[in-house]
């Protein structure tokens, strides 16, 4: 009897800290409650306890609790920890920038506390709901939810989630600049938790955050840095990692665009700290790259650079998730509208099943044709539903491959950026080296003039030593020109377009670009010339390509084949000559005849369907097995020293299977021939 009483007691106190929330300094005491209890039910009201104590200090551990509570549940049949543990799982979703989930996460939670009744629960869920919407901007549908949510807390008399709906309309009247309507709903939170011990609740840090940005649009600094000190205070208090990194970095802009700068640093180093603690991306993002752009200024470049990695790395996941943003509502808004849709198609089948009962009381007959009825109802159901969800797993697969190549997108703008000022910074010694370098050999071929008539004749070893330097300052033009063409490679290669993919006439960019690069090398060398010929497939319709981007990699192509017809063409000379030289007095049997070399490059495109094909052959010198799986690789190059830098097939090679999802694949035979081809889908 008193197990039983303990029990009893122990889960009505779990139940008060679910429901009012727990705190971060409650989870060892959770937890080890937890380990002390056998009980299915007190262990879920226990890990949902804990899973809301991280919910601002540790994403991963909230979610990983959240789970376990839905898990054991589902197990012990309570469906109001379900949809509270659920509503945790998409509350931290949020923070991971996983929008589709959070919100179904929330909308299931909604569900299940509609059907039990649970009006707390579904308070909690409509809040929760409008910071989906909050975080893709629709901050009409946010506050409409936000209002829901409040109506329900005045209902249940829960003063301090009353509140925290306030604060979170708030914060949507700041993002919509709205600086007084936003102090109007913060300011009347935060008077409210100053008459109130709870801390849990009422989130004071959140809170006084919120009102310093308020401040800021209102270019009131002094009041700004006032309450964003003192959400460093309560952040503290709470142990919200969450809004203390936010103060923090907040802080730091706010000292930074007043030039003070020591503490920016200071600031700012200690929000990216904290979120790195946390997992806080966006924090991370920001605070790395206020600090790389303070130390840039003050040409600290070791320290920036460190920063600037640290930026870019957040940045491949948070950035591509801005960008792909309208995407996600689109998905959103399709699964609002599917769910509608099947709520009413089960509304509709429970009203012809009561129809169909009620009728079976009176004939068989009757009931007989209405189950017949039914049936078929309900195979058309089946088929728009598995027709709708076959329509969301294209959307998901569409959308996961353009977030792909968004991240990919970033990924070569950030390279490009980091490639093109370390090659802008080089060039400019690189200039000094080979402009000295030539006006030293000048220099000393005239001190070599005047210097002659005065020497003795015999006396050489001046000369000599003269000779020497000036050798040397020839060899040392010649490997700084060297350098300058991979300088000039590298700038090329970091060039970036505005890649906005438009639908392109493939055989018209092939042309043109054969055609130029022919022109362009017999601009150059007047003794070059070869064949060139196409092979277009007219049935091939416009694809949707970045025309500069691909422009270049065909061109890339053209010109590499044109040199290695000419290559050849020099060796086939070559060797023909001392062919003649070696057989002057032999006689060429009747009728045989040398063939002469023909130097030919053949461009070509093919449509196969869900895909289109663009092959670049030439009968030049071949490619060398042994070093054909490395000439997609940056700085590789056959071609002789002075002439290719090793940046254009692995450019093309980016620009082909990252940019457009394509393949571009090598076959050749040394001495006879390379053939590159491209697939880009359609």
């Amino acid at each position: 009897m008193k197990k039983i009483l303990f029990l009893l007691i122990l889960g009505i106190s779990c139940s008060n800290i679910v429901l009012s929330q727990a705190a971060y300094f409650q989870i060892d005491k959770l937890k080890s409650e937890l380990q002390n209890t056998r009980e299915d039910s007190v262990k879920c009201r226990l890990i949902s306890a804990i899973a809301s104590g991280f919910r601002f200090s540790n994403f991963d551990s909230s979610r990983f609790y959240a789970d376990s509570c839905v898990r054991l549940a589902n197990k012990a049949g309570n469906e109001k920890l379900k949809s509270t543990a659920l509503s945790m799982k998409g509350f931290t979703l949020l923070f991971s920038g996983r929008l589709p989930e959070s919100l179904q996460c929330q909308y299931d939670a909604l569900k299940i506390s509609e059907q039990i009744r649970d009006t707390f629960g579904i308070a909690l869920a409509l809040n929760r709901i409008g910071n989906v919407y909050m975080e893709l901007g629709e901050y009409r549908k946010s506050i409409e939810h936000y209002l829901l949510s409040q109506n329900l807390y005045r209902l249940i008399g829960k003063s301090g989630r009353y509140y925290n709906a306030s604060s979170n309309i708030g914060n949507v009247y700041n993002l919509m600049n709205k600086p007084d309507s936003a102090l109007f709903f913060l300011t009347k939170a935060y008077t409210a938790s100053l008459k109130t011990t709870d801390r849990i609740d009422f989130t004071r840090p959140e809170m006084m955050f919120r009102i310093g940005t308020a401040y800021k649009l209102k270019a009131d600094t002094a009041n700004a840095i006032q309450s964003y000190r003192m959400g460093i205070v309560e952040a503290n208090k709470d142990h919200d990692l969450v809004n203390l990194s936010m103060c923090h970095l907040l802080l730091a802009k706010i000292y930074d665009e007043n030039h003070l700068t020591d503490s920016s640093v200071r600031f700012a180093t200690s929000a990216l700290r904290t979120s790195k603690v946390l997992g806080f991306e966006k924090c991370i993002l920001e605070a790395a790259s206020l600090l790389s752009e303070i130390y840039n200024r003050g040409k600290k470049y070791d320290s920036a650079y460190k920063y600037l990695k640290i930026s870019i790395v957040a940045q491949e996941s948070i950035t591509s998730r801005k960008r792909i943003i309208e995407w996600q509502k689109t998905i959103l808004n399709e699964l609002e509208e599917k769910r509608s849709t099947a709520d009413a198609v089960v509304k509709k089948e429970n009203r012809q099943k009561q129809i169909v009962l009620i009728s079976g009381l009176i004939i068989v007959v009757v009931i007989a044709i209405f189950l017949y009825r039914n049936s078929n109802q309900q195979k058309k159901v089946n088929t728009v539903l598995k027709n709708q969800k076959e329509e969301i797993e294209i959307t998901l697969a569409q959308l996961k491959s353009t977030q792909s190549q968004l991240i990919q997108s970033e990924k070569m703008a950030s390279l490009g950026e980091l490639t093109a000022g370390i090659a802008h910074e080089i060039q400019n010694p690189l200039n000094f080296v080979n402009n000295f370098s030539e006006l030293n050999v000048e220099l000393l071929e005239e001190l070599q003039t005047e210097m002659r008539p005065l020497l003795a004749e015999g006396e050489v070893g001046v000369t000599a030593l003269i000779d020497d330097i000036k050798s040397n300052s020839e060899k040392i033009n010649h490997h700084g020109q060297r350098a300058a063409a991979i300088v000039k490679g590298m700038l090329q290669h970091s060039r970036t377009s505005s890649g906005q993919k438009e639908p392109t006439d493939i055989n018209a960019l092939c042309d043109e670009y054969l055609r130029l690069a022919y022109h362009g090398l017999r601009a150059k060398d007047k003794s070059f010339n070869a064949e060139f010929k196409t092979e277009f497939d007219e049935t091939i319709p416009k694809v949707n390509i970045v025309p500069q981007d691909m422009g270049r990699v065909v061109l890339n192509l053209i010109n590499n084949a044109f040199f290695a017809v000419g290559e050849r063409g020099k060796e086939e000379a070559i060797s023909h000559k001392v062919e003649a030289i070696g057989s002057e007095e032999k006689v060429i049997p009747s009728g045989l005849q040398l063939t002469p070399y023909s130097p030919t490059v053949t461009v070509s495109t093919k449509n196969l369907g869900n895909k289109i094909e663009i092959t670049v052959s030439d009968n030049g010198t071949g490619i060398p097995s042994e070093i054909k799986e490395k000439i997609f690789q940056p700085f590789f190059t056959t071609k002789p020293t002075g002439q290719g830098t090793g940046l254009g097939l692995s450019l093309a090679y980016d620009i082909v299977t990252k940019v457009h999802g394509g393949k571009l694949t090598v076959e050749s035979e040394q001495g006879k021939g390379t053939t590159f081809k491209i697939e880009i889908p359609t």
